[in-house]
């Protein structure tokens, strides 16, 4: 990585899509600070204070025994000269001069970043901001553990304002302090090509090093908030599972990462790209903005206007995706190799998906009768891979049988992508890490989906997070204003609980059984052979989650998708 350079509704106000830190101008000492460090107590009426040296945040306090500070930024803006930029960090050198003036007002979430697709208007460059939930009661003495999550969608659309963790904090007692973060997506945060890494100013991935950038000031500030520094636990789902995955190889292992443990929850990235097609996507950009004639590419890529930025995140071949690259230094290699190699840092992880993960990315069943509509459908996300490939995967896949997982062809075709990566990495990873791993399978449901593209999908790819972020599995989009929450019935706020519990759990003692709720089944290391189901229960509200045994034929398909891991480019 480059060196750094420098409780189904939340309250309507907390969704503003074009809300930002403002400096609140006030005196008053009618609300106590929730700090009292080494840089002194400061107040605002607007609510309580945390006092981070250089500079100041209030939260919001609306919500009963949590405190919310949003869009607080955590690297320079990534505007003008440091667009396509590695992160550069703020200048935190301590203000002791500070004072109630200079309170920011932090009860908001900040903008969105540029989505993909695009619209002028929604989503702002200067959008790399995280988000705290800490307990009211917390203080820079409480050393609680945290957990950050990182959203998906791709590494392309998608915000952490979808992924409220007020519930989290509250029902662990104040014993946790959760963060949602921001970073740059799409062109904007993974544009690559010879030219950006040639030039001394700019790079690849910067995405990723954005998330890097916040876990590290998380290291510096969470203790104001009341976290512990030592105790903090990433993770994500589906690119977001996926850059915790790049995290765990950043390097090719890190003794001291910034993080003590890991979720991933249903890992996905796209293969990695070869050089020549970057540079293809890399031209089809500088030629939409207009800097394709340019000595200095990148110079006019910066000085170009954010409608022209859009417009060529908006007309591109289908084929170029802005996602990660590898760099030779924090992505070394194709990650599967990096895992296969034990080139990665070991540390305990929660893991694992979604009953039917691959199901809403095949088409409808009548879309799947043959052999050659499976072949198809796998070379849409795999184009690369060979005619033997293909053969030896039907193969590994067989036609429908009293000893297959699947009965028809699509669910065949569904079983090959989901495992690929989406449905079997969290049971690779957790089996070499040689540190504790919890597995699980989710077979619950999101209704959403189910009302959107036919109850076929089953639990479908994201379905888990309708039950840990209150009724959403997705934040606002330059398509959606802001994020929709749908009221739990009884059954499903009885799993959503369980759930919550189990993932708080981890993330504070990094064992999901210590706070579970009464009653819940324990969940065993992965290392015993076997994952925990989460499901619903039948009419009623206790959940139907047990653990279940790996049959053989499982490890079998995903050790032949490892085998394979070069030519999938994953």
């Amino acid at each position: 990585m480059p060196t750094l350079t420098g409780s189904a509704l939340l309250l309507a106000a907390l969704f503003s899509c074009s809300a930002s830190a403002n400096e609140v101008r006030t005196s008053s000492v009618e609300r106590a600070s929730t700090t009292d460090g080494l840089f002194g107590t400061l107040t605002s009426k607007l609510g309580p204070v945390v006092n981070l040296g250089y500079a100041a945040y209030v939260g919001n306090s609306t919500l009963p025994d949590v405190t919310f500070y949003g869009g607080i930024p955590y690297i320079k803006p990534p505007v003008g000269n440091l667009r396509f930029a590695p992160p550069h960090q703020l200048d935190e050198t301590p203000n002791f001069l500070l004072n109630n003036d200079d309170v920011i007002d932090a009860r908001n979430w900040g903008p969105l970043c540029i989505q993909q697709p695009a619209v002028v208007g929604i989503g702002n460059e200067d959008c790399v901001t995280l988000n705290v939930w800490t307990p009211s009661n917390a203080t820079s003495q409480s050393k609680l553990p945290v957990y950050v999550y990182i959203h998906g969608g791709g590494h392309y659309y998608n915000s952490a304002q979808g992924f409220p963790a007020n519930d989290w904090v509250a029902r662990s007692g104040g014993g946790l302090i959760a963060v949602a973060l921001q970073y740059r997506l799409g062109l904007l945060g993974y544009l690559s090509s010879a030219e950006i890494s040639r030039n001394p100013t700019s790079g690849p991935n910067n995405g990723l090093f954005d998330q890097r950038a916040a876990l590290e000031w998380i290291q510096r500030h969470i203790a104001a908030f009341g976290g512990d520094p030592t105790k903090v636990t990433i993770g994500g789902e589906s690119s977001g599972g996926g850059s915790v995955a790049l995290h765990l190889t950043a390097y090719g292992g890190e003794a001291n990462p910034p993080f003590r443990a890991a979720v991933i929850e249903s890992p996905g990235n796209d293969p990695f790209y070869t050089a020549d097609h970057a540079e293809q996507c890399f031209g089809n950009v500088t030629k939409q903005v207009g800097c394709d004639g340019s000595l200095d590419v990148v110079a006019c890529l910066r000085k170009a206007s954010i409608g022209a930025i859009v417009s060529a995140v908006n007309n591109k071949p289908s084929t170029c995706k802005y996602e990660p690259v590898i760099d030779g230094g924090y992505i070394p290699d194709i990650t599967s190799k990096m895992f296969a190699a034990g080139n990665f840092t070991k540390v305990p992880i929660l893991a694992g998906h979604n009953a039917q993960d691959g199901s809403i990315f095949i088409g409808a069943p009548a879309t799947i009768v043959t052999d050659t509509d499976i072949i198809n459908t796998i070379l849409k996300r795999y184009p690369l891979l060979s005619l033997t490939t293909m053969n030896a995967m039907l193969v590994t896949y067989p036609p429908a049988s009293a000893t297959t997982p699947w009965t028809t062809q699509w669910e065949r075709a569904m079983y090959a992508y989901m495992e690929s990566e989406l449905g079997c990495w969290d049971y690779f990873i957790g089996n070499v890490s040689g540190k504790p791993a919890f597995n699980y399978r989710w077979d619950a449901p999101d209704p959403n989906i189910l009302a959107a593209r036919g109850a076929y999908v089953g639990a479908a790819h994201t379905a888990e997070l309708f039950y840990l972020y209150d009724g959403t599995n997705s934040g606002p989009s330059a398509s959606v204003a802001q994020p929709v929450f749908t009221v739990f019935n009884p059954a499903q706020d009885a799993l959503a609980r369980q759930a919550v519990a189990w993932w708080s759990s981890f993330a504070r003692t990094l064992d999901p059984n210590t706070f579970a709720l009464p009653g819940s089944p324990t969940w065993l290391v992965a290392s015993q052979g076997g994952f925990m189901v989460a499901d619903l229960g039948v009419n009623s509200t206790v959940p139907n989650s047990g653990m279940a045994l790996r049959t053989d034929d499982y490890p079998t398909r995903c050790a032949w998708w490892r085998s394979i891991g070069t030519e999938l480019r994953l």
